[in-house]
């Protein structure tokens, strides 16, 4: 395990969590959710919070290959709950793993109207805050999308 990663599964994760499960929520529920799920392996419940975008019943969570959580969606959908401003709701996570137009339309929607995870993800924007094709390419080889449609499971 490296240090970012470290540092994201031990200390900033857990903050955020009990951020979003308290009272204060409102500071961080605009974007960021508690995705809640079953371990491929384990068989545990699990969770992590995660910057999300939301249009109607599909919510959108973005990662990089070098995290691990989004492996538990490889096989087809999966039930899963999103608690978002602090209602959990039940829905069905689909992942999108490769470059593909699938997975560039997705993210090219989720970094639109979230513009500040751009930098995360080394994608490039234009004057319109929108990804420059050329950017999101290289980046699409390591981004990972879930997208999670609520209402369905």
């Amino acid at each position: 395990m490296n240090i970012g990663h470290a540092f994201y599964r031990y200390l900033l994760n857990p903050v955020a969590r009990c951020l979003l499960r308290s009272p204060l929520h409102g500071i961080a529920s605009k974007n960021i959710a508690i995705l809640h799920f079953t371990g491929r392996k384990s068989g545990r419940a699990l969770d992590t919070p995660l910057s999300y975008t939301r249009d109607g019943d599909l919510v959108r969570l973005l990662s990089s290959t070098n995290t691990s959580w989004w492996k538990n969606f490889r096989g087809g959908e999966k039930p899963v709950e999103v608690e978002i401003d602090g209602e959990r709701m039940a829905g069905t996570a689909t992942l999108y793993e490769g470059d593909s137009p699938d997975l560039r339309a997705g993210v090219t929607t989720f970094l639109t109207a979230l513009p500040r995870d751009a930098v995360v993800y080394g994608v490039k924007l234009d004057g319109d805050r929108k990804p420059v094709a050329a950017s999101l390419a290289e980046a699409a080889p390591r981004l990972v999308l879930v997208e999670v449609l609520l209402g369905k499971s």
